[in-house]
C-alpha cells in the first residue's frame, strides 16, 4: 500500500471500525457496549490529522462564542475562525445573548471583533443586559458598531450606562442606520443624556423603538425627549415609564405628539403626571391620528383625568388601547370618570378598542354607571376590570349588558371577591344569551365552581365557533356576489326546474336559485292551446343581474343556511362586492366594513402589547 508523507496506513478507517467490532463480538464478555474507543491518531496522515484538529478547534471556538463562554478564547482564535469562513456569510450568529454574563473588557474587544466582522459573521440581535457595562468595555463595542451593517436589535438593559456612555451611543447612532430597536431600561441615564440621545436621533433614520424606562430623565429629560419627537419621524415605539418626568415634562411630550405622525405607541408609566397631565394629553389626542396605544398606569389622574380623556376620544378615529390601570379611578365612591367613559361608549364610538381598568376602586356604582348603555356598544372588544372592588351589583349591571352587547370579546374580573357565587352565576346565564364573548377571566373562590365554570367555557366555546361560522358564510356570499352580480360574465339562470344549471354558477348555488326564479319563467307548453305540430321555442333565459334586486337578495341570503348573519350584514356583503374599489381588500377590511368589526380567531383577543419583544423583555411587561 502507498504511504503518505512517509507513514504507511495498514487498514482505512472502514476496515479497522469493522475489524474491531467484529473482534468485539467474539469477547462479548467485555464489559464495554457499542463501539469501543479506538485512537484515530494510527491511521491518519499527519495531513489529515491537521485538518481534524482543525476543526474540532474551530468547532469549541464558535461554541465558545454562541454560548458567550468569550474568556475562553484569544484573540488569535477568533482571528482563526473568522478567516476559516473564507469571506461567506452564516447565520450561526444571528442572535447573541450574552445576558448576565459580566462581560470583562478582554471579552468586549473580542465581541467587537465579531461586530466588525459583519460581513460574515451576520449578527442580527445582539442581547447585553444585565452585564454591568459602562467605560471602555462599552465604548468599544459602540465604536464597532458604527462598522457594522447588520445588527438591527440592541439591548443594553440593567447596565451601568450613564450620560458619558448616552453621548458615546448618540455619536453611533448618527453613524449607524441599521439599528432598528435599542433598549436602554433601567441604566442611569439623566437629561444631560437624554439631550445627546435626543440629537443623534433627529438624524438618525432606522430606529424604530426606543425604550428608556426607569432611567433618571427628569423633567428637563422629558423636554428632550419632546425636542425630538417633534422633528423625528422614524420612531414607531417608545417607552419613558419610570422616569420622574412630572407634569411639565408630559406636558411637552403631549406637545409633541400633535405635530409627531409616526409614533404608535407611547408609554408614561409612572411619571406622576396627575389630572392636569391627562389634561394635556387629551388635548393632543384630539389632534394626533397615529398614536394606537397610550399606557398611562400608576400616574394618579384619578376621575377628572379620565373625564378629559373621554372628552377628546370622539375627536380622535385611531387610538385601540388605553391603559389607566392603579389610577385612583373611582375613589372616594367617585364615579364621574366611570360615567364619562359609560357615555364614551354608549355613543357607540370606535374608540378605543381595549380598556385596562385594572386596580381602580371603582366598585358598584362606579360599574353600574360604566354599563349603563353598554348593550349600545359593538366596537370595545377588551375590557380589563381586575381588582376593582366590583360587588353583587355591580356584577348583575355587567350581565344585564351582556345579554345584549355584541361586541365585547374578552372580559376579565379576576380578584373581585365580593361577587361571590351569586355574580359568578349571573354572569353564566348571562353568556347563554351573550354570542360574542369568547374569553373570561374569574376567580373561582367557592365549592360549585366546577359547574359553572363549565357552563360558562361552554357559552365561550359556542359563541367561538358562531364568530367562525359567521366569517365563513360571509366569505361565500361575497364569493357567489362577485360571480352573480358581474354582467361581464353573463351568468344565466336554468328555465326550469328540470333544466341544467349554467356551469358559470356555483354549485352550491344552484340548487337554491331554481326554486326562487321558477314562478317569474314562463311555463313551457300549454296542453290546451297548444297545437300538436307547433314548435315550441323555450323562453329566453334571464340574466341573474337582471333579476329584480330583491331577488337577487333573497337568493344570496339562502347561502347563510343557518341564519347566522343579519339581514343588513347581507346587504353589507352584497355592497361590498358590487364596488370596484373593494376588488384588491384584505379579508380583515371585508370583515370589518360588512360586519362592523374583524375579531382575530384565537382563543383570546391580544390587543396588547404592542411591543413586539415585550415577552423577551421583563422590563417591558404590562400584566
Amino acid at each position: 500500500m502507498p504511504s503518505s508523507l512517509g507513514l504507511p496506513r495498514s487498514l482505512s478507517l472502514q476496515e479497522t471500525f469493522s475489524f474491531r467490532s467484529k473482534k468485539q463480538k467474539k469477547t462479548s464478555n467485555n464489559k464495554s457496549f457499542g463501539l469501543p474507543t479506538i485512537q484515530l491518531d494510527r491511521f491518519l496522515t499527519n495531513e489529515g490529522h491537521q485538518l481534524v484538529t482543525s476543526y474540532f478547534k474551530l468547532s469549541q471556538i464558535q461554541n465558545h462564542i454562541q454560548k458567550g463562554t468569550l474568556h475562553k478564547i484569544t484573540e488569535k482564535d477568533v482571528d482563526e475562525l473568522l478567516k476559516s469562513y473564507g469571506g461567506l456569510s452564516t447565520p450561526v450568529y444571528e442572535t447573541l445573548s450574552y445576558q448576565e454574563l459580566n462581560l470583562s473588557h478582554n471579552e468586549c474587544k473580542l465581541l467587537a471583533k465579531l461586530l466588525k466582522a459583519n460581513h460574515v459573521t451576520n449578527i442580527r440581535k445582539l442581547k447585553l443586559s444585565k452585564n454591568h457595562l459602562s467605560g471602555s468595555s462599552i465604548k468599544v463595542i459602540f465604536e464597532a458598531l458604527q462598522k457594522n451593517s447588520t445588527v438591527k436589535v440592541l439591548d443594553l438593559s440593567f447596565n451601568n450606562l450613564a450620560d458619558n456612555e448616552a453621548k458615546w451611543l448618540g455619536k453611533l447612532l448618527k453613524k449607524n442606520n441599521t439599528i432598528k430597536e435599542i433598549y436602554l431600561t433601567h441604566n442611569r441615564i439623566k437629561s444631560d443624556g437624554a439631550r445627546y440621545l435626543s440629537k443623534a436621533l433627529i438624524m438618525n433614520e432606522s430606529v424604530e423603538r426606543l425604550s428608556l424606562e426607569s432611567n433618571l430623565l427628569n423633567e428637563e429629560g422629558g423636554k428632550y425627549i419632546s425636542n425630538m419627537l417633534e422633528e423625528n419621524d422614524t420612531i414607531k415605539h417608545i417607552h419613558l415609564g419610570s422616569n420622574n418626568l412630572s407634569l411639565e415634562g408630559v406636558k411637552a411630550i403631549a406637545k409633541s405628539l400633535e405635530s409627531n405622525r409616526s409614533l404608535v405607541s407611547l408609554s408614561l408609566d409612572i411619571n406622576n403626571i396627575s389630572e392636569e397631565g391627562a389634561k394635556s394629553l387629551a388635548l393632543s389626542l384630539e389632534v394626533n391620528q397615529s398614536l394606537t396605544h397610550l399606557y398611562m398606569p400608576r400616574n394618579n389622574i384619578g376621575d377628572q383625568g379620565l373625564k378629559y380623556i373621554c372628552e377628546s376620544l370622539p375627536k380622535n378615529s385611531v387610538l385601540t388601547y388605553l391603559d389607566i390601570e392603579f389610577n385612583n379611578i373611582g375613589r372616594n365612591y367617585n364615579v364621574e370618570g366611570m360615567k364619562s367613559l359609560g357615555e364614551l361608549l354608549e355613543s357607540n364610538n370606535k374608540v378605543p378598542r381595549a380598556i385596562n381598568l385594572t386596580y381602580n376602586p371603582i366598585g358598584d356604582e362606579g360599574c353600574e354607571q360604566l354599563f349603563k348603555g353598554f348593550h349600545k356598544n359593538t366596537t370595545l372588544e377588551s375590557l380589563i376590570l381586575s381588582n376593582c372592588s366590583i360587588g353583587l351589583d355591580g356584577i348583575k349591571a355587567i350581565a344585564e349588558s351582556l345579554k345584549l352587547n355584541i361586541g365585547l370579546q374578552n372580559l376579565s374580573l379576576n380578584k373581585n371577591s365580593n361577587m361571590g357565587a351569586d355574580g359568578h352565576l349571573m354572569l353564566a346565564d348571562a353568556l347563554e344569551k351573550n354570542t360574542s364573548l369568547k374569553g373570561v377571566q374569574l376567580d373561582y373562590n367557592f365549592a360549585d365552581w366546577e359547574s359553572i365554570g363549565n357552563s360558562i367555557q361552554k357559552s365561550l366555546t359556542r359563541n367561538h365557533f358562531l364568530q367562525k361560522e359567521k366569517y365563513k358564510t360571509a366569505a361565500n356570499i361575497l364569493k357567489a356576489s362577485r360571480i352573480l352580480l358581474n354582467p361581464t360574465l353573463q351568468q344565466q339562470l336554468p328555465t326550469c326546474m328540470s333544466c341544467s344549471t349554467s356551469p358559470l354558477i356555483s354549485p352550491f348555488i344552484s340548487p337554491l336559485i331554481s326554486p326562487l326564479i321558477s314562478p317569474m319563467i314562463s311555463p313551457i307548453t300549454s296542453p290546451i292551446s297548444t297545437p300538436k305540430r307547433l314548435s315550441i321555442q323555450p323562453p329566453e333565459k334571464k340574466s341573474f343581474s337582471k333579476l329584480p334586486f330583491e331577488l337577487q337578495e333573497n337568493i344570496l341570503a339562502y347561502l347563510d343556511t343557518n341564519h347566522v348573519l343579519s339581514k343588513n350584514q347581507i346587504l353589507e356583503i352584497i355592497s361590498f362586492s358590487l364596488k370596484k374599489s373593494t376588488l384588491n381588500s384584505t379579508m380583515v377590511e371585508f370583515l370589518s366594513k360588512t360586519l362592523s368589526a374583524y375579531y382575530p380567531l384565537t382563543p383570546d383577543v391580544r390587543l396588547w402589547p404592542t411591543e413586539s419583544t415585550d415577552s423577551e423583555f421583563f422590563s417591558s411587561e404590562r400584566f
